[in-house]
């Protein structure tokens, strides 16, 4: 079986620029928490005051490590989107690690963890690898929090990309257990069509013209709640002021969406050099569903989907585009180019 290398080039060089980025935080949280003023007591913080001080840190890791797990498996196995949702998870992540490498190392805070101990006490180049590794640990590398970052991506790639997918083997498993396969009577028909009405509201977003995610659902609310969570545990447990989780919490999410917003508009900057590179980059360049006017620029009022696929059709979610006499007309829909290579979906 043949392996097509360009399909998997954009999240090579993802990984790539993600690996660089990490090992460049890692080397600055090094250096950034020898700078610390260790002997300052830490700043007076809101958070701190209120929640009550729980000394088991490592709770932090497990918390990350559980949502980042679950939206490996969530997504690993659709193959329609899975190519996209890693390449940018891993690009914005990099990105992430960019901003927080200036930040930890133009200004240095006092340490808000009683009793922190630092580990990593050689070589800063050797002491960066242990780092990425979780091996040695630094204290002073506060503003801001990498464990808000990575959790506020994993809350927003499922909340972005997720159509309710992940319900499909229960549901399958619930038919075949139960044979709801059968057609409901005249009387039952409006209870059953109501009933099916607050399913569909409850545990399925609302999708737009593109068939992307429009609004939150059932598994969304719980994915913002195990956030949430999350990051009042960091809080509490002194390993990040109250401020590193906000700060990093809010560039996080408008960096997520900045990125999400620019690839929707690509073709309308196709001339300039880092709009191409994107252009590639999303896969659109050889879309047979993109059309291109002679003057190279996209059509006006052609969304552009973030995701492939046309499993939101199945669920009856479609929504036409409004012209202003309140007809309704049918449009093309740019997608990025891994829906091409679709192999299985749940």
């Amino acid at each position: 079986m043949s392996i097509d290398i360009h399909k998997y080039l954009p999240l090579i060089l993802s990984f790539v620029f993600f690996f660089v980025a990490l090992y460049v935080n890692s080397l600055v949280q090094v250096i950034a928490d020898r700078q610390s003023p260790n002997e300052l007591p830490p700043l007076p913080d809101i958070g701190h005051k209120i929640l009550p001080y729980w000394s088991y840190f490592q709770v932090n890791n497990y918390l990350l490590f559980t949502i980042f797990i679950s939206v490996i498996i969530r997504y690993i196995f659709q193959s329609n989107i899975r190519l996209i949702v890693f390449r940018r998870w891993l690009f914005i992540q990099g990105l992430m690690f960019c901003m927080r490498s200036f930040s930890i190392y133009i200004t240095a805070l006092s340490v808000p963890q009683p009793g922190c101990n630092t580990t990593a006490v050689g070589s800063p180049e050797i002491e960066a690898f242990y780092i990425m590794l979780t091996i040695h640990a630094t204290c002073g590398d506060v503003m801001f929090s990498g464990h808000t970052v990575t959790i506020t991506i994993c809350a927003l790639c499922w909340t972005n990309y997720s159509k309710g997918e992940e319900y499909t083997p229960f549901i399958w498993l619930y038919r075949k257990c139960f044979n709801r396969h059968y057609i409901p009577t005249i009387e039952q028909s409006d209870n059953h069509l109501n009933k099916n009405r607050f399913l569909q509201w409850l545990f399925y977003p609302k999708l737009d013209a593109t068939g992307d995610p429009l609004t939150l659902y059932f598994t969304s609310y719980l994915i913002w709640l195990y956030s949430i969570s999350s990051y009042l545990f960091i809080i509490a447990t002194r390993f990040h002021y109250s401020v590193d989780v906000f700060i990093g919490f809010l560039l996080t999410y408008f960096t997520w969406k900045s990125y999400h917003f620019y690839i929707k508009t690509l073709f309308e900057r196709r001339k300039i050099i880092i709009s191409r590179f994107f252009i590639w980059f999303e896969g659109l360049q050889q879309d047979t569903s993109v059309v291109l006017p002679q003057n190279n620029q996209q059509q006006a009022g052609v969304p552009v989907s973030l995701l492939t696929g046309n499993d939101y059709h199945e669920q009856g979610q479609y929504y036409p585009v409004q012209l202003n006499n309140n007809n309704t007309t049918s449009v093309d829909i740019v997608k990025p180019g891994d829906g091409q290579h679709n192999e299985f979906t749940i």
